[in-house]
């Protein structure tokens, strides 16, 4: 899911920035060829790398564990920029602030799967030992 979601942001970042960034304010064709540049390596090509990652980790078990800390990690990095902005800037429009609540539910639906994969397993218990002269259980 996660995956599917970076490869959306970086499809937008290479072919439409200004539907992805528009809604927060970024007028596109205002900004100039060295920061149209760096918008379209952070949103499209990282992004759609991430995505790319996080998408074949989903059938490769042997890097799942490491893509899902990478997804978790990327989306705290999101979400403390996001407070820091907040606190620093001011509150912003709706969108950040959605995505703010977005990005926090990815990091702990992340985090979930993580703990949840790699939580301990639980010993069996062991059968009671049958008293002495008594027939065995049956099979």
């Amino acid at each position: 899911m996660i995956g599917l979601a970076f490869c959306g942001v970086g499809y937008l970042g290479l072919v439409a920035p200004q539907a992805l960034l528009g809604p927060v304010g970024i007028e596109w064709s205002a900004l100039g060829n060295s920061a149209q540049n760096e918008l379209t390596a952070t949103y499209g090509g990282m992004h759609a790398a991430l995505g790319l990652f996080f998408l074949i980790a989903a059938f490769v078990p042997t890097i799942r564990l490491g893509a899902l800390l990478a997804a978790a990690t990327f989306m705290m990095g999101l979400v403390m920029g996001r407070v820091v902005s907040l606190v620093r800037d001011g509150i912003p429009g709706p969108m950040p602030l959605a995505l703010i609540l977005v990005e926090l539910m990815g990091v702990l639906i992340t985090l979930g799967a993580v703990l949840k994969r790699h939580a301990p397993v639980p010993a069996a218990a062991a059968p009671a030992p049958s008293p002495v002269g008594s027939p065995p259980p049956p099979l």
